[in-house]
């Protein structure tokens, strides 16, 4: 609706919070973390509504679709933080580009986005396992089923808590070390 009275509207208020990231990301770091925690959770609600709104059904419910955001929301934590990591080593807006294109498309490539897992050659299956991005879908996927299997929702999610912990860390202590520097 917003979209069609004022699209420009609608863009800035999506381009906004990557801005306020840009201008003041150093003051508030944690601030930053959590806007951008809920943008993505937003972001992800949006995209189920509209798939609501085009007839998806969501057996797992409320629940389920929790899940999924936080899945989405931890794994937007997991590759932000490994961006700003790598901005602050590369300092090359083209050479974090490249260097999250390298890690993106094979990453999507090697999970079950595109290929069911049954139709994925055995060590592409492997890879999958210890894929993020992998991880999130099968949580979600999972805590979106009829049935959805505790262990795999669970495993997968601490897995992604974990290396979301882990990259946040690595983010902090590579941005310390680089105000050091400066």
């Amino acid at each position: 609706m917003v979209l069609s009275w004022q699209p420009a509207h609608a863009i800035i208020t999506l381009i906004q919070p990557v801005i306020w990231l840009f201008l003041f990301g150093s003051l508030f770091k944690k601030v930053v973390v959590v806007n951008n925690g809920l943008v993505t959770a937003f972001q992800s609600v949006v995209i189920v509504l509209l798939a609501l709104a085009g007839g998806a059904d969501y057996p797992g419910g409320v629940g389920g679709v929790a899940v999924l955001v936080l899945a989405s929301v931890l794994l937007g934590t997991i590759f932000g933080a490994l961006s700003n990591a790598l901005g602050m080593l590369v300092r090359e807006r083209e050479s974090i580009i490249g260097i999250n294109t390298f890690l993106l498309l094979p990453l999507t490539f090697l999970s079950s986005a595109f290929m069911a897992p049954s139709q994925m050659p055995a060590w592409m299956r492997h890879i999958a396992d210890f894929n993020p991005l992998n991880c999130a879908m099968v949580a979600g996927r999972s805590a979106l089923s009829e049935h959805p299997d505790r262990g795999d929702v669970l495993s997968r999610g601490g897995g992604l808590l974990a290396l979301a912990v882990v990259t946040v860390w690595l983010s902090i202590r590579t941005f310390r070390s680089y105000q050091r520097s400066v």
